[in-house]
């Protein structure tokens, strides 16, 4: 799964720092609308964003680049993106030479992302436990789980609803500085929900999480076609569009 660069992408006013351009836009890309939106924050804005959309619509990518915009508007934070093995190893995050060459901190700036390989909700709920522990200095102001669906474990309905419950508890719990108790960012990703069209477990992320993001596939009479999607916030319905489509050379 490739990212291009951004191929359209609506220019309105952010409301906060979850403007679908900064899942889309490259690492350097002009930062104006996702600056706004830092500007804009307040202990009000949303800090808590799920991201959902079908398979292969290039999910993990658009997480990392989040990733990456977060730890440029914030370079002295650091962020931990939580995922399995077999996802990471899918995913390729378009970042061309040209965007690296333009920025000499990327690559310094990209060093403030840890990975977390986990593979199922328990490993989740292990770490949030005893993030704690780690030093001051060495915890995320943003957490992002890619794919949360795929880690929770359960062979029926019931018991896959309550590690849902718990792990998205645990989530909401651990993403909170421990001296102000202010909220830290906390971003996940779901596969859309065959039924609903929407976030399996939507109920227990209404809970949580202030902002949706939406990923829907362009169709031909809309100018697209195959491998050419819009991500658009449930909030405003600002939208950014982006394609998936591997690159010639």
């Amino acid at each position: 799964v490739v990212i291009k660069d951004e191929i359209c992408a609506s220019v309105c006013d952010a409301h906060s720092m979850f403007h679908p351009r900064a899942f889309t836009d490259g690492f350097n890309a002009d930062a104006d609308v996702p600056a706004r939106a830092r500007d804009a924050t307040s202990c009000a804005s949303p800090s808590r964003c799920v991201v959902v959309g079908p398979p292969g619509c290039g999910k993990t990518t658009l997480l990392l680049r989040f990733a990456a915009h977060f730890v440029r508007e914030h370079p002295n934070q650091r962020v931990l993106f939580i995922a399995t093995r077999a996802a990471m190893e899918r995913a390729q995050i378009h970042g061309s030479r040209h965007e690296i060459l333009n920025d000499p901190s990327a690559n310094e700036r990209l060093r403030s992302i840890g990975i977390k390989y986990v593979e199922s909700d328990e490993d989740v709920r292990a770490w949030a436990c005893f993030r704690h522990a780690a030093p001051a200095e060495a915890q995320p102001s943003c957490v992002i789980v890619d794919d949360l669906g795929s880690m929770v474990r359960g062979s029926d309905r019931v018991s896959r609803e309550i590690a849902y419950a718990r792990t998205l508890a645990a989530l909401h719990e651990c993403a909170r500085d421990d001296e102000t108790g202010e909220a830290k960012t906390l971003v996940v990703s779901e596969v859309t929900d065959s039924d609903t069209g929407q976030a399996p477990m939507l109920y227990v992320y209404a809970k949580w999480f202030e902002e949706v993001l939406q990923v829907h596939e362009v169709r031909d009479g809309d100018g697209g076609g195959v491998g050419i999607w819009d991500l658009q916030a449930q909030s405003d319905g600002a939208s950014a569009r982006y394609s998936t489509r591997s690159q010639a050379g």
